[in-house]
């Protein structure tokens, strides 16, 4: 069984580290096992918490460069209102803009997983895969611990998006006993579908102008 299945047994912070680890350095055993558990709500907390990771490390990201002056787009933002100078104000509406903020990006990051599941899911049945739609659920949350790379500077979405297709490649064959080359297909084919309605969406956006 999955650790983070069995949160009881290890602990939260043991079975955390476990999931992650074995997840990322051993998926081919890590997702033969998937299929044991129907549970969706422990792996969706799972992928929730390293895509806070992901926010805090980006944003703390795009903080730095800001300051250090990597960013130079910045000079149309306006002054900081005078109703914003008095530090206990400012402290307060920056607690509340980062409670919002995580709020949102809560709700935005669940119909992410979702709409991703729903999609991959759907070519996975396309190309043969047999598994129920909670377990594709399941192989694209408990490869969500790559986000924690996203602490690395510049590189760090490349490292997070190529390293989470591979695992998903991998669970999706471990799990619905897809050739290697069908499951490629299936994480392919979403980015290059969804590439396309966004080049298409962009085209039609300058013939406009």
């Amino acid at each position: 069984m999955i650790d983070f299945d069995d949160i009881k047994k290890n602990g939260f912070f043991r079975s955390l580290f476990f999931t992650w680890k074995k997840s990322l350095f051993t998926p081919e055993d890590f997702f033969q096992e998937i299929s044991t558990n129907k549970n969706i709500m422990h792996p969706y907390f799972y992928a929730i918490i390293f895509g806070y990771m992901n926010l805090v490390f980006s944003f703390f990201w795009e903080i730095l460069f800001f300051r250090i002056g990597f960013y130079s787009n910045y000079s149309f933002l306006p002054q900081i209102p005078l109703l914003f100078e008095q530090k206990n104000t400012l402290a307060f509406f920056i607690i509340l803009g980062i409670a919002i903020l995580l709020l949102i990006a809560g709700i935005l990051y669940t119909v992410f997983l979702m709409i991703l599941t729903v999609i991959i899911h759907g070519f996975n049945l396309l190309l043969g895969g047999k598994n129920e739609f909670r377990y594709t659920f399941r192989i694209i949350c408990y490869s969500a611990g790559v986000n924690l790379f996203s602490i690395l500077p510049i590189f760090g979405y490349n490292v997070v998006t190529s390293w989470f297709a591979v695992l998903a490649v991998i669970g999706i064959k471990k799990t619905n006993g897809l050739s290697t080359a069908r499951s490629i297909m299936v994480i392919l084919l979403p980015y290059i579908f969804l590439s396309l309605i966004a080049i298409i969406f962009i085209v039609k956006i300058i013939a406009m102008r």
